[in-house]
């Protein structure tokens, strides 16, 4: 895939003990993002994407999923339905989106979460279950391809 040659594993860990199963789903879901908004054709995504290299997207989608953190760690706490992304996170680092924009990213960043979460249903990993434990999926990521 495309995000992750874009988007190192490294943006999510400093020391060892980051390497969590926590850091691997917001890892993932920039990646979804990323992948989401590249193939997004709606008018208002592709016009802000056109203003945007793919790298500077991508460092979009890594800021937002880390930002996400406090409202998935809440999520997870409380066991509600939904996970709530704040405008803020968005107009923190993009200063020059239009309300519209606003609107069309976060409901682009939403069908990216519903996707992962779609996922995280079936997958072995178990992030959500137990998103303090170790994850080694990250020693296994290199230039964008895992290892064996």
């Amino acid at each position: 895939m495309k995000s992750e040659e874009l988007i190192p594993t490294s943006w999510f860990w400093k020391e060892e003990d980051d390497k969590i199963k926590l850091h691997w789903l917001l890892y993932e879901f920039a990646c979804g993002f990323f992948e989401h908004l590249d193939r997004n054709n709606t008018k208002r995504i592709i016009d802000w994407k056109a203003k945007r290299s793919d790298e500077q997207i991508a460092e979009f989608c890594a800021y937002y999923a880390k930002r996400m953190k406090h409202s998935i760690v809440e999520h997870l706490e409380s066991d509600s339905e939904s996970i709530l992304g704040y405008d803020e996170y968005l107009t923190d680092y993009l200063h020059d989106i239009t309300r519209n924009e606003n609107k069309s990213i976060c409901k682009v960043s939403a069908s990216a979460w519903d996707n992962l979460l779609e996922v995280c249903m079936v997958c072995p990993v178990r992030c959500l279950d137990e998103p303090a434990e170790h994850c080694d999926l990250f020693d296994r990521m290199k230039n964008g391809r895992y290892t064996l």
